[in-house]
């Protein structure tokens, strides 16, 4: 090799080094290039970052009246699990055999003495591991609705693939819930207003906001947002009276406050007739439907004792939420100027006993037994509507099994209950579901 003087130094100097330090630099390289090799399946063995999906809901729920995507993630319920059903002594006696291959999210079998749910009235026992006996005093025909509460054991493990992180309480309501499975993280935040749930999402605790009942998004923001539209058929507007009014218990005046109203929704399609949504085996359409007849509304109202002093005097309160204050202040607006009373509306956030009217969303029961919305003798019967026939209905349609007889009966009881008018019903409200882009 031929080298120029200049280069001659540096490459004795290396040359030298290198055959001083041969060993050691060898060394260094294989382990260098071990450590290269085997770094790229360490890394395959350590734990992966899970993303975070963060939901925002409104309303105040405990474990008990989960909504509905929600129950969904927390995975199967009992009527899932349930291999086959047997229903003895008369119809007081369900009888669970489980399926043998069901989970924990932890893996272990799911057995008959790990499900303890309480439900009033009802003796449980457990013939076997694979066996629950559910014993009631009388027969009770929506009673396997009332098994479709998500499983959930030592408030860790569902009946599904996810794992419960954390459970959060303010006072006797939800704030938060944590999820986890093998590849996502979910919270969920629960929020008592659209407005706080609003701030909640622009303040970055959550992604995303579900089923709200108003649209929030400005112009600015709607540029920003994906915005998603769809009618909840498992609620209903109504305006609800309270029938102890002296001049509410007169059904003629309920009535020409129905139709009194102009618009009842935005849509024909989600105009709500009755108690009972359009997607029911048990839903009737020939309900009288109190289209906006301000004639009629007047001849009704005229119908009243003492007609020009009522008129004169006559002064409601519609009372209701925040979110649905501009709907409220429409109605009233109508109401004055079709039959030319007074009426006050306020917003409120707890129902007070001695209420006129209110504004307000109600949950529609899977079933449609509504025995505790409209019979007699609940206390969450709100309006204090009293009607022996709606009471004997009621009492008939959660007694008798027959699907065909069932249906003929809470027919019967849509129809009356809309004919007296204790609740103008109004529609079945869009929610909006808000997602960052």
């Amino acid at each position: 090799m031929i080298l120029t003087r200049p280069f001659r130094k540096p490459f004795w100097l290396i040359n030298s080094f290198f055959s001083k330090h041969r060993r050691l630099i060898i060394a260094v390289a294989v382990v260098v290039t071990f450590s290269l090799l085997a770094s790229k399946n360490l890394l395959a063995l350590l734990p992966k970052i899970k993303p975070t999906e963060k939901i925002g809901l409104i309303g105040q729920y405990n474990l008990t009246n989960l909504p509905q995507s929600v129950m969904q993630s927390l995975g199967k319920n009992l009527t899932d699990i349930t291999l086959s059903w047997e229903i003895l002594d008369n119809e007081t006696l369900y009888r669970a055999h489980l399926q043998p291959e069901a989970s924990w999210s932890d893996g272990s079998q799911i057995t008959s003495q790990d499900i303890k749910p309480e439900i009033p009235g009802v003796e449980i026992s457990y013939p076997d591991p694979l066996t629950i006996d559910f014993k009631l005093k009388e027969s009770f025909s929506p009673f396997l609705t009332t098994l479709t509460r998500p499983l959930i054991k030592n408030n860790r493990y569902t009946a599904g693939d996810w794992f419960i992180k954390s459970i959060k309480f303010s006072g006797p309501f939800l704030t938060a819930i944590a999820l986890s499975d093998n590849q996502t993280n979910r919270l969920y935040r629960f929020y008592p207003s659209n407005e706080s749930a609003w701030l909640g999402f622009k303040l970055g605790e959550v992604n995303r906001l579900e089923n709200m009942i108003s649209n929030p998004l400005t112009p600015a923001w709607a540029s920003k947002l994906n915005l998603k539209t769809q009618t909840n058929w498992q609620q209903y507007l109504a305006v609800i009276f309270n029938l102890k009014h002296p001049q509410l218990s007169n059904k003629s005046l309920r009535q020409a406050l129905a139709y009194s109203i102009k618009q009842k929704s935005e849509t024909k399609e989600n105009r709500a007739m009755g108690p009972i949504n359009p997607l029911s085996w048990a839903y009737n359409p020939n309900l009288k439907p109190y289209d906006y007849n301000p004639k009629q509304a007047k001849e009704l109202f005229a119908k009243l004792e003492t007609e020009a002093s009522n008129s004169a005097r006559l002064e409601l309160t519609l009372g209701t939420s925040q979110t649905f204050l501009s709907l409220a202040e429409t109605i009233a607006a109508d109401w004055e100027e079709t039959l030319g009373i007074k009426v006050n509306v306020k917003i409120i956030n707890l129902i007070e006993p001695d209420f006129d009217a209110i504004l307000v969303a109600q949950d529609i029961p899977q079933d449609p037994d509504q025995h505790a919305l409209w019979h007699s003798t609940q206390p969450s019967n709100l309006t204090h509507y009293s009607d022996l026939k709606i009471d004997k209905l009621l009492e008939d349609g959660r007694k008798i099994s027959d699907l065909k007889k069932r249906q003929e009966i809470y027919q019967d009881f849509q129809r009356f209950l809309v004919e007296d008018t204790p609740a103008i019903f109004l529609r079945y409200p869009t929610t909006y579901t808000i997602n960052r882009r």
